[in-house]
């Protein structure tokens, strides 16, 4: 069969998935990321840096070489937030071309939310499937948070939120370890987005609605309830996580320097400062939805972009 190759270039992490496709199934060969913070500051300087570009550059050169060892049959690369947003995109965009034959896709929020709910619909089980009729997903990257809202296998509405962990963190975090205030400082941030996101789905949600996170801040929460030693996607996929659970994990991170938190088990060290937006960013938003369990997907927008491929 003919092996794809898809790319997401995101403000936070680079992501590489080779697969086969099969009636709408994905069957993973080989799966990459490295986190490059390739968004980061530019709410300050509207710019990327130099830093970021080239670490970011490197790790696209190893999945050039990578694409070719395959011998893939057909790449699609797509990057979000930070170069939807950064002047500079375009020079970053040419020299990637240039120096490893990628060529990038900048795609909007709606595209963006599209093409993860095609990838979360593609991993759920068809023998689960009436579990899954009423759905909020939530993407929350770097530099943006995309939200569909799913019922009766129909998307009904979608969108997305100028806000993600990277961008919460630099203006809001302070302290360390962090203090009241910063967490004010978030919720100050997170709350009004959150309000904004209820008045599009709020009606349209009952009991039967299930929450899905998906990126990295989910996966990671994910990843520290079930204390992994190395990141495990068949683990932490549709791993289920409690509110009860989620207090009781950011009560233990909250207290911690950010150097203890970088050995906190199940916690990557590159996602020890961004992790606390992202756990109160989840917080808040089930405490006003009134979500008492929030179910984690490791499919999602990389593997929606590669079945927008055939």
């Amino acid at each position: 069969m003919p092996l794809y190759a898809a790319i997401d270039i995101g403000s936070n992490t680079l992501r590489l998935l080779i697969g086969e496709i099969k009636d709408n199934r994905i069957y993973d060969l080989c799966y990459k990321r490295y986190i490059t913070r390739l968004g980061m500051g530019i709410d300050q300087t509207g710019r990327l840096s130099d830093t970021n570009c080239d670490a970011s550059l490197a790790v696209l050169m190893e999945f050039s070489s990578l694409i070719s060892s395959y011998h893939v049959k057909q790449v699609k690369a797509v990057a979000t937030s930070a170069l939807r947003e950064a002047s500079n995109a375009d020079i970053f965009i040419r020299r990637v071309l240039a120096e490893t034959g990628i060529s990038i896709e900048v795609i909007s929020g709606e595209q963006e939310a599209e093409l993860t709910l095609k990838g979360i619909l593609s991993s759920l089980p068809e023998h689960a499937a009436p579990g899954y009729q009423s759905l909020l997903i939530i993407d929350m990257g770097g530099g943006s948070t995309e939200w569909i809202f799913y019922k009766n296998n129909q998307c009904i509405d979608k969108g997305s939120i100028p806000l993600g962990v990277i961008k919460l963190y630099w203006k809001c975090i302070k302290t360390d370890p962090i203090s009241n205030t910063d967490i004010s400082r978030l919720n100050n941030e997170i709350v009004p987005h959150v309000n904004t996101l209820a008045k599009h789905v709020a009606r349209s949600i009952d009991n039967d609605t299930r929450l899905i996170g998906t990126a990295g801040t989910f996966t990671t929460l994910a990843a520290i309830d079930l204390e992994l030693d190395t990141y495990e996607r068949k683990k932490i996929h549709l791993h289920r996580l409690s509110l009860s659970r989620l207090y009781k994990i950011s009560h233990k991170l909250f207290s911690l320097t950010l150097e203890a938190r970088k050995n906190f088990r199940g916690l990557e060290p590159e996602r020890a400062d961004l992790i606390i937006p992202g756990i109160q960013f989840t917080i808040k938003l089930m405490e006003l939805f009134h979500f008492n369990e929030l179910f984690i997907s490791d499919y999602g927008l990389l593997e929606g972009i590669l079945l927008d491929i055939v």
